[in-house]
């Protein structure tokens, strides 16, 4: 977990908590004073759980290597997945991004948390512009989206109270 606040509450009124992995997530709203969480939002991309091969992905054909080749495969990706999985992945991060920083910029929060596997915590902070990440007051990398409700709630209590 990294604080940016000396405080988890950091004083501010109401906080947005992102609960998220790579196929779907959904955002909490704290008020602070008042016990429980209100579900302010949820996203859901069923193509990021599907196998590649279910969305018409084959594996990339071989190919001999020539003299002095390093590359083993007939395709290259350049370092990059454009895998139909990857695409949805991160399209479902640029939605949450998205639909996060226009919850903040619209005043029903003061500040965010992130709570996703570090891969997806990046990919969607990737999206937040610097006037709003600024707002980020933490950041864990877990995977709470297959827990029951209360426990998820236990879990954002003890994130806000830095236990």
């Amino acid at each position: 977990m990294t604080e940016h606040d000396t405080s988890i509450e950091g004083g501010h009124a109401r906080r947005i908590f992102l609960v998220a992995n790579g196929s779907h997530g959904k955002a909490y709203l704290k008020r602070l004073g008042e016990s429980g969480y209100d579900a302010l939002m949820s996203w859901e991309e069923p193509g990021a759980r599907l196998k590649d091969s279910a969305q018409g992905e084959d594996k990339p054909g071989r190919a001999f290597a020539g003299a002095g080749a390093t590359a083993r495969s007939a395709m290259e990706y350049d370092n990059k997945d454009d895998s139909p999985k990857e695409h949805a992945k991160r399209d479902l991060a640029r939605r949450m991004a998205e639909d996060l920083v226009a919850a903040l910029r619209s005043g029903k929060a003061d500040s965010f948390a992130v709570i996703a596997p570090a891969p997806v915590a990046q990919a969607v902070l990737g999206h937040v512009p610097p006037e709003q990440r600024r707002t980020l007051a933490a950041e864990a990398h877990h995977d709470l989206t297959g827990l029951p409700r209360a426990e998820v709630f236990a879990r954002l209590d003890a994130l806000r109270h830095g236990s």
